[in-house]
């Protein structure tokens, strides 16, 4: 059995963690391949931690392995550089996950010479990947996905609140939406600060509509994906890695980065007639279905089962 290791610095949970996570159990449903894991100093693994159950899969610092192809994520590559049995012969697989990657003000492009295989969470983040020319190896885009088993199931009751605000990211932007959309016997929820997964996903299900709001940039956004297969209605602003899959007029609203395009639309999905509500969610449940972990774990695994190939392919260009 051969090893993949992953590099992660835990100290709260965010969803770049969730789809490590994600890969890391993808790597564990491989008959070929075994994961690893080798944390930061600074690591909690107490809490939210997804690997809190899995200490056996943990490397200790006083007895590194030999890995067979390293999974880098993020800003992972200085800890890969720092693992004692760093080989630059040995292929590495780099997860990206945003389009900042490509902005050449930030530190993130500066390793993007390095040699690896990518796999970018969408179309829209390997566009900005290759639009840069400073990519080192294949790009390979493999959509994000949900676990669909995961999240709580929806009992057709009529939701208790009309409009759920998820400003985790953009609160002061949240707040001044929901100041815009209150009024007289309408339920509004504004959530402002991180709370558990749980609860985020169960506050989801509650609400008739939902208002995402991003940062102003993602590679993806999960929680819209999230929001679809739970049936709520889905108002997302324009964030570069929605493009793919909120679809507006068919899945749900994406408006322009603005507080009266955001409110303007989430005027219009709590004004739906009740049969285009139903068919726009119907829809949004198919996007979700799409969206399936199994198809990310399928993708993958074809990309990791054929790891030689592909990085004697990549050192083969190098030498041209």
């Amino acid at each position: 059995m051969r090893t993949v290791l992953f590099f992660r610095s835990y100290k709260e949970f965010h969803g770049g963690h969730l789809k490590v996570w994600n890969y890391f159990n993808h790597v564990l449903a491989s008959p070929l391949f075994e994961p690893r894991v080798w944390f930061s100093d600074q690591t909690t693994l107490s809490g939210d931690n997804p690997w809190r159950d899995s200490q056996h899969l943990i490397v200790d610092n006083e007895h590194p392995i030999r890995p067979d192809v390293y999974f880098v994520g993020g800003a992972n590559w200085r800890r890969l550089d720092r693992y004692p049995f760093a080989d630059p012969g040995i292929p590495v697989i780099n997860l990206i996950q945003h389009v900042r990657h490509a902005d050449p003000d930030l530190r993130l492009s500066k390793f993007l010479h390095r040699k690896a295989i990518r796999i970018c969470v969408s179309s829209e983040v390997a566009d900005e990947l290759r639009a840069t020319g400073l990519t080192n190896g294949p790009l390979f885009v493999i959509p994000n996905a949900i676990d669909l088993p995961d999240l709580p199931a929806t009992n057709g009751a009529h939701p208790h609140v009309d409009v759920l605000i998820a400003a985790g990211k953009e609160p002061d932007l949240g707040v001044q939406v929901a100041d815009r959309l209150t009024q007289d016997g309408r339920v509004v929820d504004v959530l402002v600060e991180r709370i558990p997964r749980a609860e985020f996903l169960a506050r989801m299900s509650a609400a008739r509509t939902t208002v995402f709001l991003p940062h102003l940039t993602e590679g993806f956004f999960l929680p819209a994906l999230e929001g679809m297969a739970l049936g709520t209605l889905v108002v997302c602003p324009d964030c570069i890695g929605n493009r793919s899959f909120c679809l507006p007029g068919q899945n749900a609203f994406r408006p322009e980065y603005t507080v009266d395009g955001i409110v303007r639309d989430a005027e219009a999905a709590l004004g739906l007639h009740p049969d285009q509500a139903r068919q726009l969610r119907e829809n949004a449940v198919q996007t979700a279905a799409r969206h399936a972990l199994s198809r990310e774990r399928e993708a993958f695994l074809d990309v990791l089962h054929n790891i030689d190939e592909l990085w004697r392919a990549t050192n083969a260009k190098d030498q041209d």
